[in-house]
């Protein structure tokens, strides 16, 4: 059945979802606001939530200016959790349960890299700051998505093709986000340092991940399908099916901690 739509009627739903739009974008709260601009700007957002202007937080805002003051990929967007209009934002990180007062630091890609209440020190804010494959990583476990990550020799390296037989596979192509970084790049040093990758090897290095933060394994290019497939299913993150006998198996075993 084919349906047809008159050129008024297209204009007047078109009208429509403009104006739809309109209202939920000016609907944005100024919190909201920065942390749109911060992304655009390719910026940290760091979040400084608070009741008050009370000692505390006037200690943990001075320590977030001091740390922050030279920094151009930073912005600090204070938000009241009582304000009224600033409650879409203090809902998505749960801010009324959390110790006042609390920085919740957000890469430009969305990526929550740390949320610290009541104390911080200076060391903990610029740790928070994380390179692009980290940030890259930590959005795709926190939209609930494996990750790959192929750190590579250079930038002719192809992604491995256990891992592209992975991705594509049904079971999993879905869930499964494929990350590629530079070995030798400088801004990833620390990061592939934490995860323990190498970065001398002259093929691809797979680090393998599962949601919320499972460490399942670092493997050389030879990796296959079956490994991968078999690691996870161990893990009993082979599925969302809760009655899986394999995630049943793995339930009592704890993410790996880095």
């Amino acid at each position: 059945m084919t349906m047809t739509v008159s050129k008024q009627g297209f204009t007047l739903a078109l009208l429509g979802a403009l104006i739809a739009f309109s209202q939920t974008a000016s609907a944005a709260s100024p919190g909201e606001q920065a942390v749109a601009n911060a992304a655009k700007n390719n910026q940290f957002s760091f979040i400084l939530f608070h009741r008050g202007n009370d000692a505390a937080t006037k200690s943990m805002h001075g320590v977030l200016k001091t740390t922050l003051a030279n920094r151009k990929d930073a912005v600090i967007i204070p938000v009241q959790i009582g304000n009224a209009a600033e409650q879409a934002l203090v809902k998505q990180f749960d801010a009324t349960r959390t110790p006042m007062p609390a920085v919740a630091i957000l890469a430009p890609n969305g990526a929550v890299c740390s949320v610290i209440p009541q104390r911080v020190s200076e060391q903990q804010l610029t740790a928070s700051i994380v390179s692009p494959g980290q940030a890259e990583c930590l959005k795709a476990l926190q939209d609930n998505k494996i990750v790959l990550l192929c750190a590579q020799p250079d930038a002719s390296a192809v992604i491995p093709i256990g891992v592209q037989q992975f991705q594509k596979d049904k079971l999993y192509q879905a869930r499964t986000k494929v990350i590629t970084l530079q070995a030798k790049d400088p801004a990833e040093a620390k990061f592939l340092q934490q995860l323990r990758v190498r970065t001398d090897q002259p093929t691809s290095l797979v680090t393998f991940m599962a949601p919320p933060g499972v460490m399942l394994g670092v493997y050389n290019a030879n990796v296959t399908h079956d490994i991968l497939a078999q690691k996870l299913a161990a893990a009993g993150k082979c599925c969302e099916d809760e009655n899986c006998k394999h995630r049943q198996a793995a339930g009592s075993k704890q993410p790996v901690r880095r």
